[in-house]
């Protein structure tokens, strides 16, 4: 593998090893030292993982991720490094010795300085004692046992430890009591425990779930320090939104986004002229004053319900929330007059109250006239159809399909090698990667396990699955619906570009993209639900045993072996000496790389599906802003150019599939009644029915009977047919 330095996301892996590892040295002298140590091992380096771990380091933002991937990348490469020396030694260095690599130099924080000081002194950057770890380290792989001492690594310019600092007493009086600040939000606010979850109807409870809540708020310094003032008004605020739209779990991985989506809704502007939308989670930049600002007119709202209550009565924080959000929601029907506001908050406050002392809306009639439904997609970015890691993993059982010849041509040449029958001496270090592969297809899976996979989720021949359980049969429809669909928009864009220009763009809008969205949502829906529980986890190993196969298909001596050059070769060769086949390499390879792409779209940006805030979903003429980027777009037109280029999807076929269908009833949660054994007839809108059999049951009545069935009736008897 050989480092491309012009290449952005190269340059940017670079630049984060560099600071990863010699922070003290110039970030250009650090990553030239990187390419040359990278350029010299290329030969032992996996360049299709090499490139998935630059990738997803390159693509990490927040900055335990990059550390994650970080680790991930350079434990890989350490592995290479120390296994190369050892090498240097013996051909041979022993199934122990790659053990006690793959063991000890990982991607663990506890290792970090091994792997760390292993890079550095491959690429002549040492400090302290990166040696001795280093030499440890290849003492250790070469015993196949972890030596004694182990040394631990020393600072390269130990400093002495500077004196603490002198006390600050203004920053010590500028700290918050958030003990204090509990007890002051509930002196003022009474949780209302109707309609709220066992664990927040007990005093204990309730205050667990608001120092959670507290502590987020403070931690997003959204006031001065030591202002206990707004610290309170900002608490309690955040709480009382918190409780209104549900989030009652602070263990939840989850609790801590939703919370910094109520920071950010009290942050803004009550006034619509000042708000300008930045993304498509309906977040806000805003220019508030201290009197349009949301959390002001929280503020003024609960002083006038404060003073419009007796004094013995409590004041309900979830009823005060609901009051101050419409209150800041209709800014322009008060314009923060506080007489106005008052008026309007008692009187919501009354209505809310009764609401939920009835549990539910409280038969006033004022809520008839608008109705606001929930949007599909959870506002941080979830989405009840899709699950991002279900499509992942269909999309890499989808892969594995159009790739199972290249795994049967590797199950062949395993049989060859083992048998004997292939020109690779035992002492090549190709010839024990084989033999380790071939002993390790027992925790792989078969053909018939995989044919069956297939056949469930994708809806492909050849499997055999239980009777009760459905084959997805609608995949294929639903990706050539993507494909067609796609491709019609980009062309029926392409014409009105002409026209569009002609008229200076007053004329020929185009509708196209609403239907791709529809049809990528009913795709989505259609593969995440086939991904769940345990199909992720085969796709992994799909995933592990493609990866493997392809790298023994690409060995040198596997190639010369069969006297081609590359892997597909290989594949090809093998198909035709063994199977007596011939392979299109190129159809089922294009058809796994930009199904893959197009898939892995549809997961990154699995919220624009389902949505619609009124933006066009490709990036339009005279639009500001779209739900797709534009390079992103243009990646997922390209990848349906190429898979409608290698199919032969013409014209006919694709106008058939890019008219609008009727969206079907499509659950985001498997039916477990499907399945025998767990009660329920799997009727009822489940996603996975049973097998209706009365159709095989006429069809058994009329061949019995001498009957013929005609293609109409067997369509009709079998709709799966």
């Amino acid at each position: 593998m050989t480092p491309d330095e012009d290449d952005p996301v190269t340059r940017r892996v670079l630049l984060r090893l560099a600071g990863y590892l010699r922070p003290d040295l110039p970030p250009a002298e650090v990553s030239s030292r990187l390419v040359e140590m990278l350029q010299a091992i290329g030969d032992d380096l996996d360049a299709a993982e090499m490139t998935r771990y630059g990738e997803a380091l390159a693509a990490a933002r927040e900055r335990g991720q990059q550390i994650r991937e970080l680790e991930q990348l350079t434990a890989f490469v350490a592995r290479a490094l120390l296994a190369r020396a050892l090498r240097a030694e013996t051909p041979d260095p022993g199934a122990a010795s790659m053990r006690w690599i793959s063991r000890n130099v990982a991607a663990f924080s506890s290792q970090a300085d091994r792997v760390r000081a292993i890079w550095r002194v491959a690429a002549g950057l040492s400090q302290g004692n990166d040696a001795e770890l280093q030499a440890h380290a290849l003492a250790s792989a070469r015993a196949g046992r972890t030596q004694v001492p182990v040394p631990t690594a020393a600072p390269a310019n130990p400093d002495p430890a500077p004196p603490p600092p002198p006390p600050n007493p203004v920053k010590e009086k500028a700290m918050l009591d958030l003990i204090q600040l509990r007890r002051d939000i509930l002196s003022r606010l009474a949780i209302n425990p109707a309609g709220l979850p066992a664990s927040l109807r007990t005093r204990p409870g309730q205050e667990v779930w608001l120092d959670a809540v507290i502590q987020g708020v403070v931690r997003q310094q959204h006031f001065a320090a030591g202002d206990e003032k707004s610290a309170l008004m900002w608490s309690a605020a955040a709480a009382g939104l918190m409780l209104v739209d549900g989030h009652y779990n602070p263990s939840d991985q989850r609790f801590y986004a939703h919370l910094q989506r109520a920071v950010v809704e009290l942050a803004g502007s009550a006034d619509e002229a000042t708000r300008v939308e930045i993304d498509s989670h309906g977040l806000h930049m805003f220019a508030p004053d201290d009197r349009t600002q949301r959390i002001a007119v929280y503020e003024a709202v609960l002083g006038l319900l404060r003073s419009a209550m007796p004094r013995d009565k409590p004041l309900f924080l979830q009823s005060f929330a609901r009051v101050a959000r419409r209150m800041a929601d209709r800014w322009e029907d008060h314009a923060g007059d506080e007489t106005v506001m008052g008026a309007m908050a008692a009187s919501a406050y009354a209505t809310d109250v009764a609401a939920a002392s009835q549990g539910g809306g409280g038969g006033a009639g004022g809520g008839i006239a608008n109705v606001e439904l929930p949007p599909l997609n959870d506002p941080q970015g979830y989405n009840d159809e899709i699950e991002p890691d279900n499509v992942r993993a269909v999309s890499t059982v989808y892969v594995t399909y159009q790739l199972e010849f290249a795994l049967k041509a590797g199950a062949r040449i395993l049989d060859l090698f083992v048998a004997g029958l292939l020109p690779i001496p035992a002492n090549d270090g190709s010839a024990r990667e084989l033999d380790q592969l071939y002993w390790d297809q027992d925790d792989l899976l078969d053909e018939a396990s995989r044919r069956s996979v297939y056949a469930r989720v994708l809806g492909a021949p050849g499997g055999e699955i239980a009777f009760d359980i459905q084959p997805n049969v609608e995949f294929n429809t639903h990706l050539m619906r993507v494909v067609s669909a796609v491709s019609e928009h980009e062309r029926e864009q392409s014409a009105l570009t002409h026209f569009d220009n002609a008229a200076r763009g007053r004329r020929f809008q185009s509708t196209r993209g609403e239907f791709v969205r529809k049809a990528i949502r009913d795709f989505g829906a259609n593969t995440s639900l086939r991904g769940w529980a345990g199909t992720a986890f085969t796709a992994e190993r799909m995933a592990n045993h493609l990866r493997r196969t392809m790298r023994i298909l690409g060995l040198p001596s596997v190639r010369n072996a069969f006297g081609v050059t590359t892997p597909w070769q290989v594949i090809e060769r093998v198909s035709q000496r063994e199977f007596g086949i011939t392979v299109n390499t190129v159809l089922h390879r294009t058809l796994a790389v930009e199904t893959q792409t197009i898939m892995r779209i549809i997961a990154d940006h699995h919220t624009v599906w389902s949505q619609n805030r009124g933006r066009p979903l490709f990036p339009e003429t005279g639009q500001a802003d779209s739900d797709l980027p534009p390079e992103v777009a243009r990646e997922l037109m390209v990848a349906c150019q190429h898979f409608r280029a290698v199919t032969g999807l013409g014209d006919a076929m694709l106008d058939e599939y890019a008219t609008p269908v009727e969206t079907q009833p499509m659950p985001s949660l498997p039916d477990m009644g499907a399945f025998g054994g767990f009660g329920g007839g799997g009727g009822g809108g489940g996603g996975m029915p049973s097998i209706d059999t009365s159709g095989i049951d006429q069809l058994r009545e009329m061949v019995s009977s001498g009957q013929t069935p005609s293609l109409d009736q067997l369509r009709a008897m079998l709709p799966g047919f």
